[in-house]
Parts: C-alpha cells; structure tokens; sequence
C-alpha cells in the first residue's frame, strides 16, 4: 500500500511538479485535509465496529450454546 502512494507521489512529481493530494475548498471556510488519510481513518473505524460486532454475535452464539445444555 505504501509503494502505491510513493509511485502515485513520484507520477505526480515528475508529470505536474507537485504532489497533489490535499484538498482546499474555497467557497467556504473549511480545513485543508489529505484524502487518503481521511478515508484510512474511516476504514479503521468500520473495520473496529465490524469487529465490535462480531464479537458481540460470537457471544450470543456461545451463551445460547451453554443455555442449550
């Protein structure tokens, strides 16, 4: 993954002259943020709740396993 945004970097570099991977709107006061970043912050937060909730699915099924007994 990391040799896929060093590539993207260097093609930017080489083709444009700058790296372009932040994003500034003008049309309303709002921060200057990475896209990649933001979308692996969002990755980890769904994959921690598909986590969470399987978990909690994993439990169910084990304490129905115990009561069935």
């Amino acid at each position: 993954m990391k040799l896929g945004g060093a590539m993207g970097n260097f093609i930017d570099r080489v083709f444009k002259g700058e790296v372009v991977d932040m994003i500034q709107v003008h049309f309303f006061n709002f921060p200057v943020f990475n896209v990649a970043d933001s979308f692996l912050c969002i990755g980890v937060i769904v994959v921690m709740i598909l986590f969470l909730k399987e978990s909690r699915n994993r439990e169910k099924e084990l304490q129905e396993l115990v009561h069935k007994e």
